[in-house]
Protein backbone atom coordinates (compact mmCIF):
# COMPACT_ATOMS: atom_id res chain seq x y z
CA UNK A 1 0.00 0.00 0.00
CA UNK A 2 1.18 3.50 -0.80
CA UNK A 3 -0.20 6.89 0.22
CA UNK A 4 1.65 9.83 -1.29
CA UNK A 5 0.89 13.50 -0.65
CA UNK A 6 2.61 15.89 -3.02
CA UNK A 7 2.36 19.37 -4.50
CA UNK A 8 3.00 19.96 -8.21
CA UNK A 9 5.48 17.09 -8.67
CA UNK A 10 5.19 13.43 -7.67
CA UNK A 11 8.66 13.66 -6.13
CA UNK A 12 9.93 15.11 -3.97
CA UNK A 13 6.82 14.60 -1.85
CA UNK A 14 5.13 16.26 1.11
CA UNK A 15 4.60 12.89 2.86
CA UNK A 16 4.92 9.25 1.79
CA UNK A 17 3.63 6.09 3.46
CA UNK A 18 4.79 2.91 1.75
CA UNK A 19 5.37 -0.72 2.72
CA UNK A 20 3.81 -0.11 6.13
CA UNK A 21 6.16 2.75 7.06
CA UNK A 22 6.41 6.50 6.74
CA UNK A 23 9.21 7.26 4.26
CA UNK A 24 11.23 10.46 4.55
CA UNK A 25 14.12 9.93 2.11
CA UNK A 26 12.86 12.18 -0.70
CA UNK A 27 10.61 14.47 1.37
CA UNK A 28 10.53 18.15 0.43
CA UNK A 29 12.91 19.92 2.86
CA UNK A 30 10.30 22.52 3.82
CA UNK A 31 8.02 19.77 5.23
CA UNK A 32 10.64 17.78 7.15
CA UNK A 33 9.56 17.24 10.73
CA UNK A 34 6.17 18.91 10.11
CA UNK A 35 3.96 16.18 8.60
CA UNK A 36 2.06 13.32 10.15
CA UNK A 37 -0.15 10.78 8.38
CA UNK A 38 -3.12 9.78 10.55
CA UNK A 39 -3.73 6.14 9.70
CA UNK A 40 -6.37 5.05 12.24
CA UNK A 41 -8.87 4.22 9.48
CA UNK A 42 -6.41 3.24 6.71
CA UNK A 43 -7.99 -0.22 6.26
CA UNK A 44 -11.18 1.57 5.15
CA UNK A 45 -9.27 3.79 2.74
CA UNK A 46 -9.35 6.90 4.94
CA UNK A 47 -6.19 8.75 5.85
CA UNK A 48 -5.51 12.32 6.87
CA UNK A 49 -2.40 14.44 6.54
CA UNK A 50 -1.61 16.79 9.40
CA UNK A 51 0.85 19.61 8.78
CA UNK A 52 2.27 21.15 11.93
CA UNK A 53 3.46 24.76 12.23
CA UNK A 54 1.54 25.96 9.18
CA UNK A 55 3.37 28.61 7.15
CA UNK A 56 2.13 30.98 4.43
CA UNK A 57 4.10 28.94 1.86
CA UNK A 58 1.91 25.90 2.68
CA UNK A 59 -1.00 27.62 0.92
CA UNK A 60 -2.07 25.97 -2.31
CA UNK A 61 -2.95 22.72 -3.98
CA UNK A 62 -2.09 19.25 -2.63
CA UNK A 63 -2.63 15.91 -4.32
CA UNK A 64 -3.05 12.55 -2.63
CA UNK A 65 -2.29 9.31 -4.46
CA UNK A 66 -3.48 6.07 -2.84
CA UNK A 67 -2.60 2.63 -4.20
CA UNK A 68 -3.26 -0.83 -2.82
CA UNK A 69 -2.56 -3.70 -5.19
CA UNK A 70 -4.17 -2.89 -8.53
CA UNK A 71 -6.60 -0.38 -6.97
CA UNK A 72 -5.64 3.28 -6.92
CA UNK A 73 -7.32 6.63 -6.37
CA UNK A 74 -6.30 10.26 -6.47
CA UNK A 75 -7.71 13.25 -4.62
CA UNK A 76 -7.10 16.97 -4.82
CA UNK A 77 -7.12 19.40 -1.90
CA UNK A 78 -6.82 23.18 -1.80
CA UNK A 79 -5.33 24.54 1.44
CA UNK A 80 -6.00 28.18 2.23
CA UNK A 81 -3.71 29.64 4.88
CA UNK A 82 -5.19 32.67 6.65
CA UNK A 83 -3.72 34.67 9.48
CA UNK A 84 -4.20 37.77 11.55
Amino acid sequence: MEVRWFRSKYAPFVHLYSDGLDQYGDQMPEYQGRTELLKDDIENGRVFLRIHNIQPSDDGQYKCFFQSGVFYEEALLELKVAGL
